[in-house]
């Protein structure tokens, strides 16, 4: 685990450093997440960064930028929040894995969906060839609750199957 990590709420400030995460490992971002293809640029980024903090205060979105040091890393998200239930995003720049990061900024998601946004469910969606992804949700401990067929987008025409795993709030 890095000596130094935290989540931080987004700045737009924080634009350049994420967009430059993105281009450096923008193939394997878009095999598995629909929104990497749109994001062309650094204004792109900071505009995805101004409409969350809008989102963050109207309390439809959780979203916090993972900082490893001095420098942001990727992001994690509860979205889709609704009846009690929220959907957990995540991604980190290819640097930044293989350190426990993301396990680490998931417990601190945890924390904030059943404690403070008193959510009674989390889910994970990752798409069945995603091994990295789906071996997160496993190590800790999210149930595999099936799988649903073309359910994510991909660049072009094409769909994903996706895997939805599911925490509650009585399984921490």
């Amino acid at each position: 685990m890095p000596e130094f990590f935290q989540l931080k709420e987004p700045a737009v400030t924080d634009a350049p450093a994420l967009y430059a995460l993105i281009e450096q490992d923008r193939p394997p971002l878009e095999k598995w997440l629909p929104w990497a293809d749109s994001m062309q640029s650094v204004a792109d980024e900071a505009a995805f960064l101004q409409y969350s903090q809008q989102r963050n205060a109207d309390h439809q979105l959780w979203l916090r930028i993972i900082w490893v040091a001095d420098q942001p890393a990727g992001m994690i998200d509860i979205h889709e929040m609704k009846d009690g239930h929220g959907e957990i995003g995540y991604w980190l720049g290819r640097d930044f894995r293989g350190h426990g990061i993301i396990s680490q900024s998931l417990v601190l998601t945890e924390q904030a969906g059943f404690d403070t946004l008193h959510l009674n469910k989390l889910s994970i969606l990752a798409a069945t060839e995603n091994n990295a992804s789906r071996h997160v949700a496993e190590r800790n401990h999210y149930h595999l609750d099936g799988i649903l067929r073309q359910h994510i987008p991909t660049t072009g025409t094409a769909y994903h199957d996706a895997a939805v795993y599911s925490k509650l709030k009585t399984e921490r």
